[in-house]
């Protein structure tokens, strides 16, 4: 078994290479940067890459403290990861909602629109799917023969 702090470090790197690549994907989907070059938005998506890293953090530390277990997401069950895409998609959801609201961004049509939610399918996926996917890359690294 590895040390703790490596699965840590796993995890964040994990995270930090899923979202900036996704955050740059989605891009056309919000209308204060369709239209501009990849080149134009790489600063923009790496500082909200660093927030989605830091809702990865958030999203495994409420799972650790509900757990009473640091090592909560090592054991690499489906309830860890479940409860991972839980909690990512009400992280999304609620950054969508304040952001929205504030007007700090706003959707093309490239952008499908959860229904009841009110929010993007592609930001809401994206915390959804990659938090326990980087869960997942980390107990995998863990786990690895030394």
């Amino acid at each position: 078994m590895k040390p703790l702090w490596s699965s840590f470090l796993v995890m964040i790197l994990a995270s930090f290479g899923l979202n900036w690549l996704w955050e740059m994907v989605q891009m056309p989907a919000y209308r204060e940067m369709a239209g501009r070059p990849w080149s134009d938005t790489l600063e923009l998506c790496t500082i909200a890459t660093l927030g989605d890293v830091l809702f990865t953090v958030l999203v495994y530390g409420v799972g650790a403290l509900a757990a009473g277990d640091v090592r909560w997401g090592i054991p690499g069950k489906w309830n860890i990861y479940a409860t991972a895409a839980l909690l990512g998609a009400a992280v999304a959801s609620v950054v969508e909602w304040r952001a929205l609201a504030a007007g700090r961004w706003s959707y093309t049509d490239r952008m499908p629109i959860v229904p009841l939610l009110e929010v993007g399918l592609w930001p809401f996926l994206q915390l959804t799917l990659l938090v326990p996917a980087a869960v997942r890359i980390a107990v995998w690294w863990s786990g690895r023969a030394s």
